[in-house]
């Protein structure tokens, strides 16, 4: 047998020449995958509060307003000016579920089963994405489902209210309908697929990536009707909120942009203060990150060259299933390109952003390992090939196991959490003791300050575009620090991070001291602004 990357019609139902007893395995193989991965998950879920991630807290307060009748709005922040950050899908959701589970703090339980019934709806979807778009077996399709979602990277993920799980279980649908529209031109499978990339975009903003992924292959094959079905139909969602972003960006204070503001003006900033230099050094930083943690992954050691070895093979394995599949899922893997262009130019830490893909690549790696294993040369040369390339993928498969052995022992999820809860505690618990309702308060756990003692609060410092290269230093700090208080007159300032002690110092240090030291809580340093 040749590799090969010959095709053959790709078929959404069950795999062509699966025999009686195929079908009850396709039918029954999903479920238990499903029951397997929410099991798991569930015993994941820990009690710590909201908020450990940021992202997770700007979810629950936006469920909260759209639940509270407040509509789609910042209403932690002074002013409650409209949300443009995260588009709706997931925290319109969660406010389903807010009105059904009203009570807060409990309601946080509810919305991480949920994202464990995502898990467990991915895990069946990536089975029947791996036998229908893939051809491959039951043990393969079943091992990639498990790889894909079991992983402790994706539970880290999944154990907190974070959207990456209903992205998972959205983006494969979404492939599934529109490698169907793309292999034959069908314009009502086109209809589906731009309604489904439409609804993707509305999870995570990247999804709308799959809508350019689509349309290049449509073209490439001349499928024009089924290329404007699919990009109408994708219009009909992604228009309207690029037109609510349009009208309500600007209600965001510019020091708070980088942190609840629209994408596209911080990125447009970043990168024109920064310029060249900044895109080279956005670009280094962001790959050697990325493969820095896939090599870890594939193999948890602390020696370069055997990591290097690794990351060698997953690479060559992700090329072998382009190739292999190409034919099979164009636009996935056009996607998938896209989607990687776009992490590696973006100003932030990478990884997050890769294990929305997981499932699918888990997928693509098993496809490949499976092609390799199925290879039989004759000639000397190519055997020891195989040979070597067998060893390789089973240097991957033992190192990743062990980076999974070693997060389950140690409870890798617990952990996080627990490391930025524990701190915000006691600053949630003074600040409830100790200020007025209408107090406005600074600090760095400034979510979960508002979220669970329902004062409006704002961080201690901005987050830009040019903080992924170079970070601000105490004395930028200050300077933000001195416009924040004068913009958002705020009662305390409460700092726990180093440099937001600094900054704090030297305002208090100036001549004329706009902060003056009131006071130390556990965790904390307590300042007052000082009345004019």
């Amino acid at each position: 047998m040749t590799i090969t990357g010959e095709m053959t019609r790709v078929s959404d139902e069950p795999v062509a020449g699966a025999r009686a007893g195929s079908v009850s395995v396709d039918r029954v193989a999903p479920i238990l995958l499903g029951a397997l991965a929410f099991a798991v998950a569930m015993l994941t879920v820990a009690p710590w509060p909201v908020g450990v991630f940021q992202d997770d807290a700007i979810y629950v307060v936006l469920a909260k307003a759209l639940a509270t009748g407040d509509g789609f709005r910042l209403i932690n922040l002074p002013g409650a000016p409209h949300a443009t950050h995260f588009p709706p899908a997931y925290p319109a959701f969660l406010a389903v579920l807010w009105k059904l589970f009203p009570e807060f703090p409990d309601n946080i339980v509810v919305f991480k089963f949920a994202n464990a019934l995502f898990l467990a709806g991915t895990a069946a979807l990536t089975y029947r994405f791996a036998r229908t778009r893939f051809d491959l077996g039951y043990i393969a399709a079943s091992i990639s489902a498990v790889i894909g979602t079991l992983s402790v990277a994706v539970l880290m993920v999944t154990g907190v209210v974070l959207s990456e799980p209903m992205y998972m279980l959205c983006v494969i649908p979404t492939l599934l309908a529109a490698e169907r529209a793309a292999e034959d031109g069908d314009v009502r499978w086109a209809a589906a697929a731009g309604a489904a990339i439409g609804f993707l975009a509305l999870v995570r903003t990247v999804g709308v990536f799959a809508l350019p992924a689509a349309l290049i292959v449509m073209v490439m094959r001349r499928q024009w009707r089924a290329a404007t079905a699919c990009l109408v139909c994708a219009l009909v969602f992604l228009v309207p909120w690029q037109m609510w972003v349009s009208a309500y960006h600007a209600e965001t204070p510019g020091v708070l942009v980088g942190k609840y503001g629209a994408y596209g003006p911080w990125l447009e900033e970043g990168y024109r203060a920064g310029g060249l230099p900044f895109a080279r050094a956005v670009l280094a930083k962001n790959a050697n990150a990325l493969f820095g943690f896939l090599g870890y992954i594939a193999l948890p050691v602390t020696i370069p060259w055997p990591r290097l070895i690794s990351l060698g093979t997953v690479l060559a394995l992700l090329t072998l299933a382009a190739w292999r599949y190409w034919r099979r899922v164009p636009v996935t893997l056009v996607f998938l390109a896209g989607y990687g262009a776009v992490i590696l130019v973006w100003p932030f830490e990478p990884m997050r952003f890769m294990l929305v893909w997981w499932p699918v690549l888990a997928v693509l790696l098993v496809g490949a390992a499976r092609t390799v294993w199925s290879w039989r040369p004759t000639a000397m040369a190519t055997r020891v090939a195989r040979g070597a390339m067998i060893a390789c993928v089973a240097l991957v498969a033992v190192g990743y196991t062990s980076y999974n052995v070693r997060g389950v022992r140690d409870k890798w999820w617990l952990t996080l959490q627990s490391s930025m809860a524990g701190p915000a505690k006691p600053i949630a618990e003074w600040v409830s003791r100790s200020t007025q309702p209408h107090d406005v308060v600074i600090t760095d756990h400034d979510l979960i300050v508002y979220l669970y003692t329902g004062r409006r609060a704002i961080p201690t410092a901005t987050f830009t575009a040019l903080g992924h290269i170079t970070p601000i230093d105490a004395v930028q700090g200050a300077a933000v620090l001195r416009g924040m208080i004068g913009d958002f007159s705020p009662r305390w300032y409460i700092a726990y991070a180093h440099q937001s002690i600094e900054s704090a110092e030297i305002l208090a240090a100036d001549s004329v001291p706009l902060l003056r030291y009131a006071g130390s809580i556990a965790t904390a340093r307590v300042y007052e602004p000082v009345a004019k």
